[in-house]
């Protein structure tokens, strides 16, 4: 898996910063050849789907999470974070919030996994890059509201089941929200799993396992152009 000519942070075709437009532009992915309009693109010229973005990060959310037997969330979302060919940034993590938690969640229940993780990442995987910034609703913090969403089996007609996908998507994001930005896709994925952590322990009763979760220091914050440094909770100490 991954491709090891592509750049993980900024342009994933040469790294330079990517611009973050007010308005989107007609532009081309240089990887499918997809026309489509776009607020996010290289100053080069390069633009790249959000589908081709997410690709190779995709198949690994997949397999870590059905061969792993982890009951905490955080620790299955940091062993996709970790590998080499996942991005920094990018809307493959709106995949992998569903995923991590639902993989823990069954995992805790000793339920049958293939079928609700892959929903989970169908679902996340269609939430588009750059929502926190444009929609005001971090793809993190609506990637737990999937997660649940699926674990319920929630419709649009369901009762308490709607409500909870719903509140918890309000709980992640909230907790999101006073961190305040800019974004960082790897603290938004903690952030977002170890409130819905909380929320379905409290709510749901979920066991979950793991040490001190989420206090475990950040791998990932020398990639960060725009790192909060020692305002994150989770950079080293």
């Amino acid at each position: 898996m991954g491709d090891r000519d592509k750049c993980m942070e900024g342009c994933m075709v040469c790294g330079r910063e990517l611009v973050y437009a007010a308005r989107p532009t007609a532009h081309t992915c240089v990887y499918c050849g997809r026309q489509e309009e776009a607020y996010l693109y290289c100053p080069a010229g390069h633009y790249v789907c959000d589908a081709c973005h997410r690709q190779d990060a995709i198949e690994a959310i997949k397999q870590i999470c059905l061969a792993s037997d982890s009951r905490d969330p955080l620790f299955i979302a940091d062993a996709v974070m970790d590998l080499p060919f996942v991005p920094m940034h990018g809307p493959e993590h709106h995949a992998l919030v569903p995923a991590a938690l639902v993989a823990a969640w069954a995992n805790s229940l000793g339920l049958p996994k293939d079928g609700l993780v892959a929903e989970a990442i169908k679902r996340g995987g269609s939430v588009p890059g750059g929502v926190c910034g444009r929609y005001g609703a971090c793809g993190a913090g609506i990637g737990v509201g999937v997660g649940v969403s699926v674990m319920l089996a929630a419709t649009p007609m369901s009762g308490a089941e709607w409500g909870l996908a719903n509140q918890v998507t309000a709980v992640a994001l909230a907790s999101i929200g006073r961190q305040g930005g800019p974004r960082c896709c790897k603290r938004t994925t903690r952030l977002a799993l170890l409130a819905a952590m909380d929320f379905l322990r409290d709510r749901q009763g979920v066991t979950w396992s793991g040490e001190a979760p989420g206090k475990k220091a950040c791998r990932h914050h020398r990639r960060n152009r725009q790192c909060q440094l020692a305002a994150c909770p989770f950079y080293p100490a």
